[in-house]
């Protein structure tokens, strides 16, 4: 997975466009609707990121507790602990105000996850030698990683443009009021 950057500029995936750093050139220059063009396309792109990580946390989540369990360090199933193996532990939040956008397709993340590791083959878990469990392990933290480096990198771009939204409003260069009639 390619991480800065993204690939090489113009590329066709949004988040190619998005670490492209002719992404940021000009914000002082472009249209409030513009703007808020790239921070949308930010905040889809951020959210898919979010899912991705969260898939590849809690499939990795599993196959740890399987390999705890097969040492002796946990009792029970996966099966009887999946739900306290899945439960979400408080995060940090990056303070953010909630977006009313539209939710992006989750089709993509969620086939590069299952490339990774299936549901059948956490079906079949059980019968899976330890090394194949602790090589999948490999590399779902490894892919992790990546996700959690672009994710931080579309992060810093909506960060970018979230402050030049911002330097409008407090500079006086774009109407507050409008807000409330675009809903963004």
């Amino acid at each position: 997975m390619s991480v800065k950057g993204g690939g090489p500029s113009g590329g066709r995936r949004r988040i190619d466009r998005i670490l492209a750093p002719e992404f940021l050139d000009g914000l002082g220059g472009i249209s409030l609707p513009d703007l808020r063009s790239k921070r949308t396309e930010c905040v889809e792109e951020e959210t898919l990121l979010s899912y991705e990580r969260r898939l590849l946390q809690g499939r990795l989540d599993i196959l740890e507790a399987e390999l705890r369990r097969r040492s002796g360090e946990e009792t029970g199933s996966i099966v009887e602990r999946l739900a306290e193996i899945l439960a979400d532990e408080p995060r940090p939040s990056r303070g953010a105000f909630p977006q009313a956008v539209a939710l992006p397709s989750f089709d993509n993340p969620r086939r590069r996850v299952e490339k990774l590791v299936s549901d059948d083959t956490l079906a079949s878990l059980p019968e899976l030698p330890d090394d194949r469990v602790r090589e999948i392990v490999e590399a779902l933290r490894s892919a992790e990683q990546a996700v959690s480096e672009q994710r931080r990198e579309v992060q810093r771009v909506l960060d970018e443009v979230t402050g030049e939204v911002g330097r409008r409003y407090k500079t006086g260069e774009a109407d507050p009021t409008d807000v409330l009639s675009t809903g963004r």
